[in-house]
């Protein structure tokens, strides 16, 4: 691990109008995605805050280092097969954790962790975690408990009290989890308005990272080497990148989560890693984007007027 210059870097004139781009897309495209979670979810889920929490908390679990989509579908078909054993009778739930086999093929992690572990076996060791934190809950309800929490960060600290949990629900997860069943904007809300979005921390993924790095809003990187004949020498290590860009959105008084969720989009969708059908100057997907006119993009990046264009590094 290494710190470099990030290249060019932007003006506070210039970070300020990229951050308030971010936040507005955040703000919509969030709630949207939000809702296509909730939408997805069965009624007799999402009609149910505690089962809402808790098969939120799968999903987040199950969505680490794995495609978006498929760790959604993935939770929602084995909600389908061990129906409300999975939140009330977690002992008989873990007992059919064979009848899941069925859905290995669906579940679409990294490659990276693939080589570690074969696909079902990431998913029988999340899935069954969660399951086992469900039965030393016993039966406390995890959505009061959560509430009862005077912020987010004492929220996370409650979640990681329990060693099973933080075995298996990573930094970037666990804010990302609390965000959605917490921030006052986006639906549930579990503190009744007790939470303030300056409260919350940024999960920031290396999408995330990428954007602050590649528009020169941050003036230094963190990476994975400084040799450059190693082939992920420029991946940024987001994990250790959180707190500058944190403190950076802060100073701005913006909505973090928001701001999060926004650079997130840009960077999966928009800046790809690889640079083919990078959005610079015009975005290949334009014709058929599904965001594109929520964002009132015109056909290219919308930070392309701030952006420093420091291509080089890469989320993953």
């Amino acid at each position: 691990m290494v710190t470099s210059p990030v290249g060019n870097i932007a003006n506070e004139r210039e970070i300020k109008l990229m951050i308030s781009i971010l936040e507005k897309v955040g703000k919509i495209l969030q709630p949207f995605d939000l809702k296509i979670i909730f939408d997805e979810t069965p009624k007799e889920v999402a009609s149910d805050k505690e089962k809402l929490v808790r098969f939120l908390l799968l999903t987040a679990i199950l969505d680490q280092q794995a495609e978006s989509p498929s760790a959604r579908k993935t939770a929602i078909n084995i909600y389908k097969i061990l129906n409300d054993d999975l939140f009330y009778k977690p002992q008989t739930a873990l007992i059919k954790l064979d009848k899941l086999v069925s859905l290995k093929n669906e579940y679409k992690i990294s490659p990276a962790i693939g080589r570690v572990l074969p696909r079902f076996g990431w998913f029988v060791l999340r899935v069954g975690g969660f399951l086992i934190y469900e039965m030393m809950l016993n039966k406390i309800k995890l959505s009061d408990e959560i509430g009862k929490c005077k912020n987010p960060k004492e929220a996370i600290n409650f979640l990681y009290s329990n060693p099973i949990l933080e075995s298996i629900l990573r930094d970037k997860a666990i804010r990302m989890y609390i965000s959605w069943i917490g921030h006052p904007d986006l639906g549930i809300d579990v503190s009744k308005g007790k939470w303030k979005k300056t409260d919350f921390e940024m999960p920031v993924d290396g999408h995330v990272g990428k954007i602050f790095s590649r528009t020169g809003m941050i003036p230094n990187v963190i990476h994975e080497s400084k040799d450059r004949k190693n082939k992920r020498w420029n991946i940024i290590v987001a994990s250790q990148m959180r707190p500058l860009i944190q403190e950076l959105v802060s100073k701005f008084d913006a909505d973090c989560i928001m701001v999060d969720h926004g650079a997130f989009r840009i960077g999966f969708y928009c800046c790809p890693d690889n640079l083919e059908g990078i959005a610079c100057d015009s975005c290949p997907r334009k014709s058929f984007c599904e965001i594109k006119d929520k964002i009132s993009c015109e056909g290219y990046c919308i930070l392309r007027k701030y952006c420093k264009r420091n291509l080089i590094w890469r989320a993953y």
